[in-house]
Formats: C-alpha cells, structure tokens, sequence
C-alpha cells in the first residue's frame, strides 16, 4: 500500500523495515493514515463486516501492532493482544485460559508470496518470546490457517463457539516435548553407532590376520632361503643319534 509520505516520518523504522507500536503511541495525522489505510485492507481481503484495526481501536489498549513498510509503502501488519478465553475440550471440560491472541494479520496482495508475512511473524515470536502454538487466533482466515500449516505444522484444534482457534499443542509442555525428542535421537544415535563399531573390530581382526599371513609367509621364505648343506647337515645329526641309540639297545640286550 503506497502513500504520499515516507512511513519512516511517522513511526521508528529500524534496519529491518520494522515498526512495533503499542497502545500509548504518540499519535499523528499520518500515522493514523496507515493504521486506518491497513485496517481498511486487511477487512476487506477477509470479508470482515467490521473493521478491527483503527486507531480508535487500537489506541489506548495493551496491544501491540508490528508493521513492515519499505520507503512510502507499507506492506503488511500484524496485531496482537492479550484475551480472556473461555475453552472447552472434546470431554465438555470448560476452562479459562488468557492467551497472547492475533488480533489481526494483512499482508497487501501486491507483496504477498514473498516472505514478508513470515517475517512479521517471526518478528512477533522473538520479541514476543511465544511459541506460535501457544498463541490464540481471532477468525483466521483459510490463508492463515493454511500459513501456520505450512510453516509451524498447526492444524489441529477443536471449534469454539467465540470463534478463536487455539490448537491443541497449546495445552502440551512444549519443554517436555523437546526433551523427548532429545532423548529419542540420543537413543537412536547410540544405536547407529554400535555398527561403527563393529566393523572397526572386523577391521582390527582382519588385519591381524594379514599381518599374521605375511609373518609365515616371511618364515617360509627365509626357510628356503638357508644353504642346502645346513639342511643337511640337520639331517645327518638326526640319523647319527637314530643309530647310536640303536646300537646301544643292541648291545644292552647282548649282555
């Protein structure tokens, strides 16, 4: 969305193209132009039969709206702000919970499909310091449903009759989940690596044997190696000690 001023003149932009205001801004004629120049855009995208982000609406409250604009455009905005939420589970269980919800979130449709409604709500999350499950969502849109499925794999929740989604991982501890999954891969990586080390074993054994193979094949070499008469020599030791004892046993046998 293009105006007639540079967005930076009306609100602090940082490096990023970012602007997060808050209820008790300071507020001026251009400024006001935007909120309500947004507001406008994101109802009718969504076929709101009211618009719900307007600096009457917005000022003066514990919301938050995070903004992203690029020189005189402004290219999308997202709002955000605490409610008390009445939900009730698939057992009738009826609790009170008082969750950060998305009050609203409109990327222009000349700049959507290029990262810049991530951006804004991965802004969100880090100065927000939340989990996008443990957000609450006022009426999203079938592109914000499909948005969070795409990105954060939120799909499941149980319909409310205020018409806020809050999907189920909401209630789950996300720390233990973690841990889990830790552990789980922890597990998984142990038992990979008993593989490793057998075949390392394979492998030392297998060596030995070689070195094993060459050592006899060394001894052999060397055997055939020596000069036939000491051979022979050897043999002719063995056949004078055969005779002699021979000879002694005769003699012996004589007496």
């Amino acid at each position: 969305m293009q105006f007639n001023f540079l967005i930076s003149k009306c609100m602090s932009v940082n490096e990023n193209g970012m602007t997060i205001l808050n209820g008790s801004q300071q507020r001026n004629p251009q400024l006001d132009e935007v909120i309500t120049t947004m507001g406008e855009a994101s109802a009718k995208a969504q076929n709101l039969k009211q618009v719900i982000t307007s600096p009457t609406r917005f000022y003066q409250t514990d919301q938050k709206l995070y903004i992203k604009s690029e020189g005189k455009h402004c290219l999308g905005i997202l709002k955000v702000g605490k409610k008390n939420l009445f939900h009730r589970d698939l057992n009738g269980l009826v609790r009170e919970i008082q969750p950060l919800c998305v009050l609203d979130f409109y990327v222009h449709e000349s700049m959507q499909r290029r990262g810049i409604g991530k951006e804004l709500f991965e802004e969100m999350l880090r100065c927000e310091i939340i989990y996008p499950e443990k957000l609450a969502y006022d009426r999203p849109s079938p592109k914000l449903l499909g948005f969070l499925k795409k990105h954060y794999h939120l799909s499941n929740y149980i319909p409310q009759n205020n018409n806020f989604v809050i999907f189920s991982q909401y209630f789950e501890n996300r720390q233990l989940i973690v841990n889990q999954q830790l552990a789980s891969q922890n597990s998984q990586s142990q038992y990979s690596s008993t593989p490793s080390k057998i075949e390392q074993l394979g492998t030392l054994m297998s060596q030995m044997s070689i070195q094993s193979t060459q050592s006899k094949n060394q001894q052999q070499q060397q055997s055939k190696s020596q000069a036939p008469w000491a051979t022979d020599q050897k043999s002719q030791q063995n056949m004078y000690e055969t005779t002699t004892g021979l000879m002694s046993a005769q003699i012996q046998k004589k007496r």
